[in-house]
């Protein structure tokens, strides 16, 4: 995970030292007002591990430095070059050099340098293999506004969740029937009754979500018990690893809209429709994406990237999360961010806002810029 960054020289009037402790919590929130540069720093750290050196060159600093847990550093200098006449008023530098420098331990450093008139460096380096190999994942303010209308991202959205339970769903079944061919021996009802009660809550997730038709464990019969002990088995050992990952995101998903509590409608799961809003009235109206508020929206959109579409261990970059939610709903973030961190421990956030609601004022797990750079 990444340890801290250095940051010196940020648009000619900003440098940070910023710690993310991830020893303690896999999340940071940094904190700021307008034009001390949070974004800017989460395009940074987005160009630089998506190896986009174009874009980094973009962004004006003098040197920005990377710690990692493993040890691995990262620096790069930049320097911006411009005319040589000296009654040039030119705001902008004719060209930008970027230097990289890696090293892990006390190995020797590595260098690699990029101009803004090459194309990014192709050559493979200790530096570019180590970012291939750390994947990011994005999440800007507008991203109900890019790629299409309201519209196109909603069915966008039902179609990746509608094959997600698809998936999930020809899985199981296809663990269950597998383990249908392990005949096992008979089992007592007192035993049988025990594993039964701790399996109950996944046969309820999934009979909830339509993965199975019908509980894919009989009530106990002692003239069947070696058939009822077979389905017991089949069942344990199909609910586990990967498939009992994918019931957990799932599970995860619906409690983080239901603690939001959206405005009397609630959601539906099920691989033949993907997901649907059920309004509370007289008719249990069905509602589309389109029709949810922007706020619902950017939560649906938001937690379902975080729990189904992030590589694994990912730095997820989280922009201004609070648009468009009501205080309460700022107020509940640090919950549903303790779910998220629960069902997908391997990720790391950082996590950009203007409201210190979205963290319960706990300053432990924040670090804030304009402090930074009064000092």
């Amino acid at each position: 995970m990444l340890k801290s960054i250095d940051i010196n020289g940020l648009y000619g009037l900003h440098s940070y030292t910023l710690d993310f402790k991830p020893e303690r919590k896999p999340y940071c929130f940094v904190t700021g007002p307008n034009a001390y540069g949070k974004t800017s720093l989460l395009r940074m750290l987005n160009s630089l591990y998506s190896q986009d050196f174009k874009g980094l060159s973009e962004i004006t600093f003098d040197k920005f430095c990377l710690f990692f847990d493993d040890d691995f550093k990262i620096a790069i200098k930049q320097d911006r070059i411009y005319a040589d006449d000296p009654d040039s008023d030119e705001t902008q530098p004719q060209k930008v050099e970027l230097t990289f420098t890696s090293s892990r331990d006390d190995a020797a450093e590595e260098v690699l340098r990029w101009g803004s008139n090459q194309k990014n460096d192709e050559r493979l380096s200790n530096m570019t293999a180590y970012l291939a190999s750390h994947p990011i994942y994005l999440i800007t303010d507008n991203r109900l506004y890019t790629g299409g209308s309201g519209t196109s991202i909603g069915l966008t959205l039902e179609e990746s969740m509608r094959n997600y339970l698809r998936e999930t769903e020809r899985e199981l079944n296809a663990a269950l029937q597998q383990g249908m061919m392990e005949e096992q021996e008979p089992i007592c009802e007192a035993e049988y009754n025990q594993r039964k009660a701790s399996m109950q809550p996944l046969i309820d997730s999934v009979m909830k979500y339509e993965l199975v038709r019908r509980n894919p464990i009989p009530e106990y019969s002692e003239e069947r018990s070696a058939f009822c002990h077979t389905c017991m088995k089949a069942v344990e050992n199909a609910l586990d690893g990967d498939l009992l990952d994918k019931v957990a995101r799932l599970n995860a998903f619906c409690l983080i809209i239901d603690n939001y509590d959206f405005s009397k409608k609630h959601l539906e799961l099920s691989p033949y429709f993907g997901f649907r809003f059920k309004a509370e009235d007289d008719r249990a109206s069905i509602l589309s994406f389109n029709q949810l508020s922007s706020g619902e929206r950017h939560i649906m959109l938001m937690n379902y990237d975080i729990l189904f579409d992030v590589d694994d261990e990912a730095l997820v970059l989280i922009d201004e999360p609070e648009l468009s939610f009501h205080l309460e709903w700022q107020g509940l973030f640090m919950t549903n961010l303790e779910e998220l961190t629960g069902t997908r421990g391997d990720l790391q956030y950082i996590i950009c806002t203007h409201a210190p609601e979205m963290f319960g004022y706990e300053w432990a797990v924040s670090v804030d810029l304009k402090e930074q750079s009064d000092e």
